[in-house]
């Protein structure tokens, strides 16, 4: 079986479609990535045949400075699919797949499945929905289904429904499981990085991880941490500050239990902490669940309030507001959360909920079924 994976170039929709293509190749099928600028190095890097279908542009910088400056056409996840699809189908004539497993967000893929008359599944990677669309306003997902159906008039595709979707979501948080939507655990894929002997340490005293993932310091910077992180500092805690491989002087001179990771995978550093502070993107939120790790939760745009208050519901996070966090008050909620047993216990649930769910392996036995019944 040959299955092509389409995406969108941002670390956030390729990397948690990393394990089914692990385990794909595992159970010896082919499989070939279709991806873009710095993704496309990440998912070669990760072991999995990939194509760059656009090397003449870096299509997520662009799409980011487009972000920044606020001019210009409006630019949804449309604009991806509008730039990839004739190479993305130019790709698969070659490749010949027999199925197509693809982000919600990215269009081509079902472009593809359509012109080939092959099966096509969506590979949710939200905790907010599934597939990934309750976050769009209904305005902005209307015209990307206009754009899809301009698309596919100009190439002469036909629209074909998806065959499922893939739900990483765990039963108490919305997951589901029925013949169009399969349950399959979320697995951390945050990238590799060789990894210094201290991450598998048990520290002396709680350690405290703080992320923004990948997309937030772009937009945002990091300088509006710089209280929070000195307050941390004043805990008897260790503080690990997970920013990437970014500039973090604005943030000022560290105290002397304030470690720097530089680009660490969270899913290396999570075991062994107490608690994490973190922007609410959905990988980031949903990490810290497959470890049973508490959290508290500043949330920025996109999804984030979504994926917020769906944690601060299940009993593992304390939330707070960008335009109201303080040093005071996140000081305060960790101290629940590294005291207040509940927090521990529930996200300890959870983590056992995730660990029961379907796995990569039975989805692919799903896929199998679904191209052998194609071809009956």
């Amino acid at each position: 079986m040959r299955v092509l994976f389409t995406t969108l170039p941002g670390s956030g929709f390729l990397l948690p479609m990393v394990p089914l293509a692990w385990a794909l190749r595992s159970a010896g099928h082919e499989v070939l990535v279709a991806a873009n600028g710095e993704m496309a190095a990440a998912s070669a890097q990760a072991g999995l045949p990939t194509v760059d279908v656009r090397p003449d542009i870096d299509l997520w910088r662009d799409f980011m400075a487009y972000i920044r400056r606020e001019d210009g056409p409006p630019r949804g996840f449309g604009w991806f699919t509008e730039q990839t699809v004739e190479s993305t189908v130019e790709l698969a004539g070659n490749f010949g797949p027999d199925a197509v497993v693809t982000v919600p967000e990215q269009g081509a893929g079902g472009i593809v499945a359509g012109l080939l008359g092959i099966p096509w599944v969506e590979h949710g990677i939200r905790l907010a929905s599934c597939p990934a669309h309750s976050h769009i306003p209904a305005a902005h997902r209307q015209r990307e289904l206009d754009q899809l159906a301009s698309i596919r008039a100009r190439l002469g595709a036909p629209e074909t429904p998806s065959s499922a979707a893939i739900d990483v979501r765990p039963p108490s948080l919305g997951g589901t499981e029925d013949d169009g939507c399969w349950s399959m655990k979320y697995l951390p894929y945050n990238g590799s990085r060789v990894l210094p002997d201290w991450v598998y340490a048990r520290p002396s005293r709680p350690r405290v991880c703080v992320s923004l993932g990948t997309v937030a310091p772009e937009m945002d910077g990091i300088g509006w941490l710089t209280g929070l992180v000195a307050a941390l500092s004043k805990m008897d805690i260790e503080v690990v500050l997970a920013l990437g491989d970014r500039d973090i002087s604005a943030l000022g001179p560290l105290a002397p239990n304030v470690r720097t990771l530089g680009y660490l995978p969270l899913s290396a550093v999570l075991p062994t902490c107490s608690a994490i502070v973190h922007h609410g993107g959905a990988a980031t939120t949903a990490t810290p669940l497959v470890h049973g790790v508490p959290q508290f939760v500043i949330p920025g745009g996109a999804d984030n309030p979504l994926n917020a208050r769906l944690v601060r519901e299940a009993g593992v996070a304390i939330t707070c507001g960008r335009d109201e966090i303080i040093p005071s008050l996140l000081c305060d909620g960790m101290k629940r959360l590294l005291t207040e047993s509940e927090f521990a216990e529930r996200a300890a649930a959870l983590r056992a909920e995730i660990a029961a769910q379907p796995g990569p392996p039975d989805i692919v036995r799903r896929l199998e079924q679904l191209v052998l019944e194609g071809k009956k």
